[in-house]
């Protein structure tokens, strides 16, 4: 066992270098700042608001319309003129990106049934992700002036009964059905809360395994490319130690460098578990994961990891050097991305009979499925799944042992035909 150690402490080291290390910093790094920056801007876009108001009626109904202002996380700023112009320049001075201008016959127009236009300026100073959700604050402050109104004019006309009650005379009551459960919630906010943990498995088994296969590939293609394979294997030891110490070396850099991705991905975009009331109503329809779901989704994880390697193994030995190795990996990547695509954007039992069968055969697709049936109960399929995996794994397993134990290790070449001019 020492001398595959050494030779797992050998190949480690190969994998891990100053240029695999330093764009795994710089992108922690990057993706870091713009999570902070971002995060900042989102925070500062839920404080109250301030805009410029230019109030050319005077009225109590004018009024009113500004006090719904402040209490809807706006801070009104009367500009204190009467002018548009003069309006929008104390605007600009005051970094405010937002005027609202109320006419002279509002009160008398609104009393009238008349629909009086309340101009809403919007002062851009850019075209940036910030400037362009001014849109956004101007829907806001439509909707509050709107529902304003609406409310001073529903409570003049229909005395004793609550705005409300006009204005939506109806309630939906959304109740979501999953088997013999029942929660009231909303079917978005279930749908939302599953995908967030639907989605971050198949993009972690995504990168483990072009990773694992890339460095695997980079790492046979090398070997032979310098000819160290060849000395390698005039030492004593079994070949199959050999083999088995390049796919473990892989697999663990692999998980670092994936490891090391995640945290930016999670730095940027901010995952979080939810609200707690997500939590309780994704507990209470049974669509979490058992100490048992999470057992059998590490295995289909391991052995599709198993499979990449496998496969990355029998493909590196037939590459000349290490451009034409990652030439090779092409269809990996291929039927990683299948699986990884349909199971975001599409139900797989929904495809036509020849698609499922396309997708049931790639041997990964199984662990993309994983989660969604373990969370509607569906744990035989996942087994079966594990089954085909184990199978596919242990015929690739052996086709690359038998290839290290031959003379093609060293003789095995796919060359694509050139024409000759």
């Amino acid at each position: 066992m020492n001398k595959f150690f050494n030779l797992l402490k050998k190949d480690t080291k190969e994998l891990i270098t100053v240029q695999l290390l330093i764009p795994i910093i710089i992108v922690i790094a990057m993706y870091s700042t713009i999570g902070n920056i971002m995060g900042s801007e989102m925070e500062r876009a839920t404080r109250p608001q301030q805009i410029a108001v230019v109030d050319f009626n005077g009225s109590a109904l004018s009024n009113q319309v500004i006090d719904m202002l402040e209490k809807s996380n706006f801070i009104a700023v009367e500009t204190g003129t009467f002018n548009v112009e003069d309006s929008i320049n104390f605007a600009r001075k005051k970094g405010i990106n937002i005027l609202v201008a109320i006419p002279e016959n509002f009160e008398e127009d609104v009393v009238n049934l008349k629909q009086p236009e309340v101009e809403i300026y919007s002062i851009m100073k850019g075209l940036s992700v910030r400037e362009t959700g001014t849109s956004t604050q101007v829907e806001a402050v439509f909707n509050v002036i709107s529902n304003a109104i609406s409310t001073n004019l529903i409570t003049q006309k229909f005395t004793g009964i609550p705005p409300d009650v006009i204005k939506q005379p109806i309630k939906a009551r959304d109740i979501v059905v999953v088997k013999d459960r029942m929660a009231q919630a909303s079917p978005a906010l279930v749908a939302q809360s599953a995908m967030n943990f639907s989605i971050f498995i198949p993009i972690i088994l995504m990168l483990v395994t072009i990773t694992s296969s890339q460095m695997i590939a980079s790492l046979i293609a090398l070997e032979k490319q310098n000819k160290t394979l060849e000395t390698l294997l005039t030492v004593p030891v079994n070949r199959n130690f050999i083999l088995l110490s390049k796919m473990v070396s892989a697999a663990i850099v692999a998980i670092i460098v994936t490891a090391a991705y995640l945290f930016a991905m999670t730095r940027f975009l901010g995952i979080s578990q939810g609200p707690q009331a997500s939590s309780d109503v994704m507990r209470a329809l049974g669509l979490t994961l058992t100490t048992g779901d999470f057992l059998l989704l590490g295995i289909s994880i391991f052995f599709a990891i198993l499979s990449v390697l496998a496969v990355s193994t029998i493909l590196a030995v037939y590459s000349e050097d290490e451009k034409s190795a990652q030439l090779m990996l092409t269809p990996i990547m291929v039927f990683v991305m299948i699986p990884y695509f349909l199971t975001i954007f599409t139900d797989v039992n929904t495809l036509s009979m020849p698609l499922r069968v396309l997708v049931y055969a790639i041997p990964f697709s199984h662990t993309f499925l994983a989660t969604n049936n373990l969370m509607f109960g569906n744990v035989q399929f996942v087994i079966y799944g594990i089954i085909y995996q184990i199978i596919f794994s242990f015929v690739c397993i052996l086709i690359a042992t038998r290839i290290f134990s031959s003379d093609r290790l060293l003789t095995g070449r796919l060359r694509l035909a050139r024409r000759r001019v």
